[in-house]
C-alpha cells in the first residue's frame, strides 16, 4: 500500500514533539483517601497501531489520576474485535470487587450481564467511549456519536451535491459496538434522500478497510465513502491514494491519526470528524474520582467533536486538538 506523507504536516508534527507539556495550576482538586483496591479501567483495545485515539485517551487518564491521587489499573483485549475476551476480563475483575469500574464496552448488548453482575455486588460502573444497553452505569463519558455522525453525513451531503457520481458507501468498524451503531445512525439521518449502497464492517482492521475499498472502487457510480473510525479512514485512504481516485471519490472519516491528517492535507480525505480523546480519558477518571468522593456526577458527559477540513486544519484554534501531544493538563 502506498502511503502519502506531506512535508508541512510532518514538520508541524515534529515541532510539536519538541514542545514541553503545558503546565496548569491545580484548581484545589481534592485528593482521594487511599483506596483498598485500585479502580479498574477496562479498554476496548490495548492496540496502539494505528489507534492513536486510545494512546491520547490514556494520557488524559494518567493526568486526571495524578491530580486526584487515584490508584488504577488498565486492562482490556488487544483488539477491539475480541469481544469474548473483554467479557472474560470484565467478569474476572468483578470478582475482585474493585471500588469502581470504568468500562469502554466492545459490544452494546453482550456486556450488559457483566454490568448487571457488578451492580448486584455493589460495584459502580462508569462507561466511556462506548455504552451498554443498560441504565445501570452511573455515568457515560463519550462523544455524542449520533451528533458526530450527523456532522460527517452533512459534510458528505454538501460535498457530493454538485457531483455526478452519487452513490455513497459506509465503512464501519464493529457491528454491535455503540460507537458504530450511533455514528451510522447519525450519518444516515443526515444523508436522508441520498443513495447509500450499504455498510461494510472491517473489524477495526486497516488492511480489511483497504481491501474493502479496492472492491468498492470498482463501482463507477461510487461518489463518496464515510469511514466511521480511525482504522476505517486509514484503510479507505490507503486504497484511494493507491488508485489515485481522490478526484472521483469523496472521503469523510473520523479521528485524527497523523496519517489521516496527511491524507486530509493531500486531498485524499476531504474531511474528518475529530473527537477529543484526551478530554474523554480525563473526564472519565475525573467522574470516577468525584463519584468516589461522594459528589454528584452527570449521567452523560459529552466530550465533543469538531469537523476538520483542509481549510481549517492549520488554524490556531485547532492545533491542540489535532496535535494533542502538546496538551497535558485540564481539558477545556
Amino acid at each position: 500500500m502506498k502511503k502519502w506523507f506531506v512535508p508541512l504536516l510532518s514538520l508541524m508534527a515534529a515541532l510539536v514533539l519538541f514542545m514541553t507539556f503545558s503546565l496548569f495550576f491545580d484548581q484545589n482538586i481534592p485528593e482521594l483517601p487511599k483506596l483498598e483496591k485500585p479502580v479498574q479501567i477496562i479498554m476496548k483495545s490495548r492496540e496502539r497501531k494505528p489507534m492513536d485515539f486510545w494512546e491520547v485517551a490514556t494520557r488524559g487518564i494518567v493526568e486526571a489520576a495524578r491530580e486526584y491521587g487515584l490508584e488504577y489499573e488498565i486492562s482490556g483485549p488487544h483488539f477491539e474485535k475480541e469481544i469474548d475476551l473483554q467479557i472474560e476480563i470484565v467478569n474476572k475483575i468483578i470478582e475482585q470487587r474493585p471500588p469502581l469500574i470504568l468500562l469502554a464496552a466492545t459490544d452494546y448488548k453482550r456486556l450488559v450481564p457483566s454490568v448487571e453482575r457488578a451492580s448486584e455486588l455493589g460495584i459502580p460502573v462508569i462507561t466511556f467511549d462506548s455504552a451498554v444497553d443498560s441504565t445501570i452505569p452511573v455515568s457515560f463519558v463519550a462523544t455524542d456519536n449520533i451528533e458526530a455522525g450527523e456532522k460527517a453525513g452533512r459534510e458528505m451531503k454538501r460535498l457530493i451535491a454538485p457531483r455526478t457520481r452519487k452513490e455513497i458507501a459506509i465503512v464501519s468498524h464493529i457491528k454491535e459496538t455503540a460507537t458504530a451503531i450511533d455514528r451510522e445512525a447519525g450519518v444516515r439521518n443526515a444523508l436522508e434522500g441520498e443513495t447509500i449502497i450499504g455498510t461494510w464492517f472491517i473489524d477495526v482492521e486497516q488492511e480489511k478497510a483497504y481491501r474493502t475499498t479496492l472492491e468498492l472502487l470498482k463501482n463507477s457510480k461510487l461518489g463518496g465513502i464515510v469511514a466511521l473510525n480511525e482504522a476505517a479512514a486509514l484503510g479507505v485512504g490507503d486504497a484511494i491514494a493507491e488508485k489515485g481516485a481522490q478526484d472521483e471519490v469523496l472521503v469523510v472519516g473520523f479521528d485524527n491519526a497523523t496519517q489521516e491528517l496527511a491524507y486530509l492535507e493531500a486531498g485524499v480525505i476531504d474531511a474528518l470528524v475529530v473527537q477529543r480523546p484526551y478530554n474523554m480519558g480525563y473526564m472519565s477518571v475525573k467522574s470516577a474520582a468525584e463519584f468516589l468522593l461522594g459528589n454528584p456526577i452527570p449521567s452523560f458527559i459529552d466530550t465533543g467533536s469538531i469537523l476538520i477540513t483542509r481549510e481549517n486544519m492549520f488554524s490556531r484554534e485547532y492545533q491542540e486538538l489535532l496535535f494533542p501531544v502538546q496538551n497535558a493538563g485540564h481539558p477545556e
